[in-house]
């Protein structure tokens, strides 16, 4: 199950959306919660609300409003016929800057074991492991279970205890990077998600030196637990061009539909170690 929402700024936001680099803070899309029946739900036969990794798991989609580029500018950065590695994107990811503070509560009198997973879309992709594990074709054998971009480890959450946590900077500045290089340039997942570019490129090969990374258009906050658990966060921004969407002074919010990023086979993974071209890429997709 899945919620989305749109960024609306709060008040301490509406002062830099001329482009700053002050930090504006946005509520979250809201309180996700899983619930018994959720879980029940999960373990059933042939269920499509639990996840072999994670178990019984919601999602919340955060959208972030960019003012539109123009119709000439877009075109001039896009142009038709070109493929998304040959263009540049709109929104980039050197101008945004973003951390997403979260609270988990494990809302049982008993432990639980749960996941806080971060993952999301540029204007061109969206990368989502957990609700698409299984569309990769066929056998059992044939699935793999890539990692979120961020928080692939479950935690251990005591009976009605609070857990803090943050996705901070410099985490979601390698996720991002790694969003855009899985999806855009064709890098395996494994290879690129389980090394930080600046000490280990490995699965980065294809990624021209001048190449513009795309930021976030999208955030997927997923949560995963054992037993009931709720989870709230908000995001903190700060953009260095005023690209955020500002109703006072912008006509047109920019209208983005990121393809869906169809995830490899166990055996694409394995004859490309992960680090070269994936099926879709092969595809010319």
């Amino acid at each position: 199950m899945a919620t989305s929402a749109r960024l609306l700024p709060s008040l301490i936001g509406l002062a830099c959306l001329a482009g700053c680099n002050n930090p504006a803070y946005y509520q979250g899309a809201q309180r996700l919660a899983v619930t018994a029946a959720d879980i029940a739900a999960a373990g059933g036969e042939d269920s499509m609300t639990g996840n072999p990794t994670i178990g019984a798991y919601v999602q919340g989609e955060y959208w972030l409003d960019f003012r539109d580029p123009g119709a000439d500018e877009l075109a001039e950065l896009q142009p038709m016929g070109t493929m998304p590695a040959e263009q540049i994107p709109w929104i980039r990811a050197e101008e945004l800057t973003i951390s997403v503070p979260w609270k988990l509560t494990n809302e049982t009198n008993a432990p639980i074991t749960a996941w806080v997973l971060l993952d999301g879309a540029t204007e061109f992709y969206d990368y989502d492991p957990i609700s698409t594990y299984g569309a990769a074709g066929g056998e059992d054998e044939d699935e793999v279970q890539y990692p979120s971009l961020l928080g692939f480890t479950p935690r251990n959450v005591a009976p009605g205890q609070v857990l803090q946590g943050e996705f901070r900077e410099d985490d979601l500045r390698e996720a991002l990077y790694d969003l855009d290089v899985i999806t855009r340039f064709c890098g395996g997942p494994l290879a690129v998600l389980n090394h930080r570019h600046e000490a280990d490129p490995a699965g980065t090969d294809a990624v021209p030196t001048d190449a513009v990374l795309a930021g976030a258009v999208m955030l997927r906050l997923t949560l995963g637990a054992s037993g009931p658990a709720t989870l709230e966060y908000s995001v903190r921004l700060r953009q260095s061009e005023a690209k955020i969407y500002d109703s006072a002074r912008d006509e047109r919010r920019y209208e983005t539909d990121p393809e869906p990023y169809m995830l490899p086979s166990a055996p694409v993974a394995v004859d490309t170690g992960t680090g070269g071209e994936m099926a879709m890429c092969e595809a010319g997709e």
